[in-house]
């Protein structure tokens, strides 16, 4: 039973890291390009998508499938 939860830990834990660290690597793009705001903003949004569509894909709510079995 502990193993699960730190299993579910460690899930919330880079599901929780995935919106700073993608407004981050936004921040590094658009810094090349002179426009690191829009670029960090730009990152939060992508990582707010990627955010979404984990936790519905975890929550079987997308990405249904038939299984065979």
């Amino acid at each position: 039973m502990e193993r699960m939860e730190i299993a579910k830990a460690f899930w919330y834990l880079t599901l929780a890291s995935t919106i700073p660290i993608m407004a981050f690597l936004g921040y590094i793009v658009g810094k090349e390009f002179n426009m690191a705001l829009q670029g960090a903003l730009l990152g939060a949004l992508l990582g707010t998508l990627l955010m979404w569509l984990d936790i519905l894909r975890t929550q079987n709510l997308l990405f249904r499938g038939k299984r065979k079995g």
